[in-house]
């Protein structure tokens, strides 16, 4: 018998959440029991002019705690765009290509890191600044090299961004840091699965880089090719120290992430909750078109 997908039709929103090994081990948002959060639709699988993107969400946000007093809808991706029977990081393409349509401007995603900043610690919660990705990303949704220019400036947004800090002094537990945006903290971009080695930890820190992330540079740079605001959400789970033992056949320390996993996705809800549902940002205008000369004369 042939199983049949059954596609859905792309919700308007202007808000997404992306999950990943910030959440792992639990159902986001049902597990996380936060008041005003709803869930509306599970299951979701959307077709794509690049494949079929499957088990998204739709959530709710009731009027009681957003910040503009309205109810709201937001898409939740599933670790991050990604099957789950396989790696495939062409997902973010077919992932961000549902958010363009939805009309997605700010994005929230989570993750968890690796510190090379040997000042940075298992259980820290960074907001980075910039980003280091010097292959730069291979699956963009621009119509064209000669169409947009898209700057990366800015590829965290700045206000997001400091209602995600000022969130997290609240939630987050006294004994771990909140390093803010302010603080200007570098993530350097390494694809998956593999754990980064000793070499490549030290020469992203011989860069600048203060952590590491495994789907931080796909996301900010199609958010910034959807017109959209980003926000990373990340907790480290291996200090400098994992990264250079090699005694230890385990990268990551244990407990970290099943004791911070609940407070992570609380966390990104009530920051969803309180992000403005239409107010302007410069984030939005780092998407520039170009003259039509450019792509018209050849």
């Amino acid at each position: 018998m042939t199983n049949i997908q059954t596609f859905s039709a792309i919700p308007s929103t202007g808000l997404a959440i992306i999950t990943g090994s910030a959440n792992w081990g639990l159902a986001f948002p049902e597990d996380v029991g936060a008041p005003g959060v709803a869930l509306l639709a599970r299951d979701l699988a959307f077709e794509t002019p690049y494949g079929v993107s499957e088990n998204w969400k739709l959530i709710e946000f009731d009027a009681s705690i957003t910040a503009s007093g309205s109810s709201k809808t937001a898409l939740c991706m599933y670790s991050h765009g990604n099957p789950r029977d396989h790696i495939d990081h062409e997902c973010h393409r077919r992932s961000f290509w549902v958010l363009m349509q939805a009309g997605v401007r700010r994005v929230l995603a989570c993750s968890t890191i690796g510190a090379v900043n040997k000042a940075i610690q298992p259980g820290d919660l960074v907001i980075n600044a910039d980003i280091i990705e010097l292959g730069q990303t291979p699956y963009s949704l621009l119509p064209g090299r000669q169409r947009f220019d898209c700057s990366g400036k800015q590829l965290v947004c700045q206000h997001c961004a400091g209602v995600l800090e000022e969130t997290a002094r609240d939630i987050w537990p006294s004994s771990c840091r909140v390093h803010g945006v302010s603080q200007g903290l570098v993530a350097a971009h390494a694809y998956g699965p593999r754990l980064t080695s000793p070499a490549e930890a030290l020469a992203y820190r011989s860069m600048g880089a203060d952590i590491i992330n495994h789907s931080i540079a796909p996301e900010a740079t199609l958010s910034r090719e959807i017109g959209a605001c980003f926000t990373p959400l990340a907790f480290v789970t291996a200090g400098f120290n994992d990264y250079m033992d090699r005694s230890r056949g385990q990268l990551l320390q244990e407990g970290v992430l099943p004791s911070l996993s609940m407070t992570a996705s609380r966390l990104a809800l009530e920051t969803a909750a309180r992000f403005a549902d239409d107010e302007a940002c410069v984030c939005h205008d780092l998407k520039s078109p170009q003259p039509e000369e450019r792509y018209t004369r050849y």
